[in-house]
Parts: C-alpha cells; sequence; structure tokens
C-alpha cells in the first residue's frame, strides 16, 4: 500500500514539471504564456496611460551664485578711474615724504657782534639764511674799564700782570661793545657771586674794579637755513672757519 502511495507521487511530481515546462503543449496542456506579446494582450485600455515627469522648484534650478552674476556690473571706467586717482594719491604722498626726508635744517651762531658779517658769507655763498634772535641770559662781570683808548687797557693790562694775577683770570673785553675797550676778571652766574668775586680781587689790590650786568638788553644771532638740499648743506660745511667765525653748523633744535 505504501509503495504504491510513494510511486503516485513520483508520478504526480514529473508530470506536474512536463506541465509547468511545457513539455506537453503539444498534446493541449500547459500554463498560460506570460511573455510578451501575449502580455500586451492582457492590458486595459493601455492609450489612456500618461507619464508626467515633476518640474524641479524655480529655487533650486539655478546655483546660488546666480544672483550675484545676474546683479549689474559696476562701470568699469568708473572703477579705472577711481583706482588711478587713489594710485596717484599714493604716488604723491610718497613723494613728498621722499622730498621731506631729503630736506636739513642746519643753523651757525650764536654771534653777539659779527653776526652780520656771517649773514654776508652765507648770502655770497648763494645761501638764504634766516636772522634768528634769541635773549642771552642773565650774567655778571667784575670788569675795569671802558677806558677812553687801547693805550689804556694795555697800561691797566700791566698793572694786573705787576700784582701778580695769574694768566687767564682776567682778559680784554672782545664781545660787548658796552665795555669796550675795557678788562673782564670774572663772568659769574649771579650778582652775589660776582660781588664776592671782586671783594677777593680789592683784597689783592684790584681798586678801580665793578661788577655789571653783562647782558643786560643783549641778544645773540643765530642764522637758519631750512629746507636744505644735501648739496646745500655740503656747499654750507665747506665754508672756512674765518667766514663763520669759528663755529660749526648745527641741527635746528626741535
Amino acid at each position: 500500500m505504501l509503495r504504491a502511495f510513494v510511486l503516485l507521487l513520483v508520478f504526480g511530481n514529473l508530470g506536474f514539471y512536463a506541465w509547468s515546462h511545457g513539455y506537453l503543449r503539444a498534446a493541449g496542456l500547459g500554463p498560460a504564456d506570460v511573455t510578451e506579446p501575449q502580455r500586451l494582450t492582457q492590458q486595459i485600455h493601455p492609450e489612456r496611460l500618461s507619464v508626467s515627469v515633476a518640474q524641479a522648484p524655480a529655487s533650486t534650478a539655478a546655483p546660488a551664485s546666480a544672483p550675484a552674476a545676474s546683479a549689474p556690473s559696476a562701470q568699469p571706467g568708473a572703477a579705472a578711474s577711481a583706482a588711478s586717482a587713489a594710485q596717484t594719491a599714493v604716488t604723491a604722498a610718497a613723494s613728498s615724504l621722499a622730498g621731506n626726508a631729503s630736506k636739513l635744517c642746519l643753523q651757525v651762531g650764536p654771534y653777539i657782534t659779527v653776526g652780520p658779517a656771517v649773514g654776508a658769507a652765507l648770502r655770497a655763498a648763494g645761501l638764504a639764511p634766516v636772522e634768528k634772535k634769541q635773549a642771552l641770559n642773565p650774567q655778571w662781570m667784575v670788569l675795569m674799564g671802558p677806558f677812553p683808548d687801547t693805550a689804556t687797557l694795555n697800561r691797566k693790562l700791566g698793572e694786573l700782570q705787576r700784582l701778580g694775577l695769574k694768566d687767564g683770570t682776567y682778559t680784554p673785553v672782545t664781545d660787548r661793545p658796552d665795555y669796550m675797550p675795557g678788562i673782564s676778571l670774572g663772568v659769574l652766574a649771579t650778582e652775589a657771586a660776582a660781588q664776592q668775586e671782586l671783594a677777593q680781587l680789592q683784597a689783592k689790590g684790584v681798586n678801580s674794579a665793578h661788577v655789571v650786568q653783562r647782558n643786560a638788553g643783549m641778544k645773540s644771532t643765530f642764522w637758519v637755513l631750512d629746507d636744505m638740499t644735501p648739496a646745500q648743506a655740503a656747499t654750507l660745511r665747506k665754508l672756512s672757519a674765518s667766514a663763520l667765525k669759528d663755529k660749526k653748523p648745527e641741527a635746528c633744535p626741535g
């Protein structure tokens, strides 16, 4: 019984395999064919089928940089003009700084009595000096004189020598016209110090000396030469010591 059932099952499987694979189509047996063109005959109203393509949003169609590209551009002529003006200003400023850096300010002095002669020498050298006056600091001098003439001056110098005063402690006055010809026995910063010096000289036998304010109402002269080129500065420095009265050019203060 069991054997008959197994054989029936085997033959049933073989029959199904032959049916499903089309081996029995010749006998009119087999599954329905689902391949083309049979599938097309099974479609219901295929003409009604339509396909729509979704459009991308307008905001994403263009790249993010599109608004900048579509913005109106600056006029090239105006931009070039502005750049040229800026370059001109920079060049002018650089030239001005370079020119100012090469300018020099020098002065010679101070002079008490020979200022006019030095100014004339500077102008003769092709320079353009400007006179600057400066009040002298107060000073007090122990003075013999002024004398009526140089003969009296020389006689008084001999008297001081005979009194034993050391050379260099007294000298003829040469730069204070109000006290020329005269003999200076010391220049001091305060009147009290000058009076003390006078007392010591009187103790040594100097009887005709007295104390005077050496710089009263006097001003010194400086010759200022500003905005000088290096060539002009070289001309100034080449002037002789006699032309500048033994003064050397110095940088202007400040």
